[in-house]
């Protein structure tokens, strides 16, 4: 009897979280605005199926919501939003219901989000647009160009000179199609990392609200470069200079990548840092701190954080890295 109700209850609520993911995944689609939040949204009513049931009732739902999806808009859009959002889901369920460390949770949710965000790209841009990688960065970068020439246009009329000009057509020059190209892997695995910390972050809101027990985020102050990270990222960027070298055209993906994940990390892990010390060791308070920030990481003095970044993965100002043994105090 027992399990009678409690398989009703699951058909029920699974039906129920079945439509509402219907329901979002359609928003996402026709709706732009939705669209944006919509990537960290979804994957909540699926990890709250899997925190209530198991995973064959989630998998049964993700299933079930996909199909929904491909006979309401199209059967792609239906299989890419299933593997994508079902896939995030279900990690972010496990790594709840399992107690799993932030840092680990972070991990699987960064995979599982390079994994379908990846699925979902190639799939738009080979099924529905009909059209490759190169094909679409070559649209992108014609867009960029004409936007250029048109605010140039419009400065040169305003009285700014060629000269003013230069350094910045220098330094857009090199947005072009191979450049771009030899960066896509960084910048996913970037977008990738920054998903699973939002999605996180609003998932425990939510699910605290429902009255969950859900981990706290790590303090932004608390945030640091494992030293095993920027070593293997260290080693990645050294093997992308021999392969470069060698005339391995692989070698400039792995150089390019590495290059940009590693000025990313050094750059927040300087900011966080200077964060500490101005609200830990200053008393600056939260409004003039933000100011600060803001303004010097939006100019010149935003290389300071990057070498900050640097510094403290080298020698552990917050003592934060486990896997230290020297550092400064």
């Amino acid at each position: 009897m027992n399990n009678r109700i409690y398989n009703t209850k699951s058909i029920v609520e699974s039906g129920l979280i079945t439509a509402l993911v219907v329901v979002l995944a359609l928003m996402n689609i026709y709706v732009p605005i939705f669209s944006a939040l919509g990537r960290f949204i979804l994957p909540i009513p699926i990890a709250i199926l899997y925190l209530r049931h198991n995973v064959k009732v989630t998998i049964t739902s993700v299933i079930a919501s996909g199909a929904l999806v491909g006979m309401i808009y199209n059967p792609i859009s239906g299989l890419t939003s299933a593997i994508m959002f079902g896939l995030t889901g279900i990690t972010l369920g496990y790594c709840i219901k399992n107690r799993s460390k932030i840092s680990i949770t972070l991990l699987l949710l960064s995979i599982s989000s390079l994994i379908g965000t990846v699925i979902d790209f190639v799939v738009y841009i080979n099924f529905i647009m009909g059209s490759n990688i190169r094909g679409l960065i070559d649209e992108m970068v014609k867009a960029m160009n004409e936007s250029f020439d048109l605010a140039m246009s419009f400065y040169t009329k305003m009285g700014v000179s060629q000269e003013q000009f230069k350094p910045l057509l220098d330094a857009f020059k090199m947005f072009n199609t191979d450049f771009l190209l030899k960066l896509i892997p960084g910048i996913l695995i970037m977008s990738s990392i920054v998903a699973a910390y939002l999605t996180y972050i609003i998932t425990r809101l939510i699910l605290k609200k429902l009255g969950y027990n859900i981990k706290e985020m790590t303090k932004f102050t608390e945030i640091y470069v494992d030293i095993k990270i920027a070593t293997i990222l260290a080693i990645f960027l050294l093997l992308g200079v021999l392969l470069v070298r060698k005339n391995i055209i692989i070698g400039e993906y792995i150089l390019n990548s590495s290059q940009l994940l590693l000025q990313y990390i050094f750059l927040i892990n300087g900011v966080a840092v200077a964060v500490h010390y101005l609200k830990n060791k200053f008393n600056i308070s939260k409004g003039v701190m933000i100011l600060i920030i803001f303004f010097t990481l939006f100019s010149k003095l935003a290389m300071v954080y990057f070498m900050l970044g640097l510094a403290d993965v080298i020698m552990d100002f917050r003592k934060l890295d486990p896997n230290r043994k020297l550092g400064v105090k």
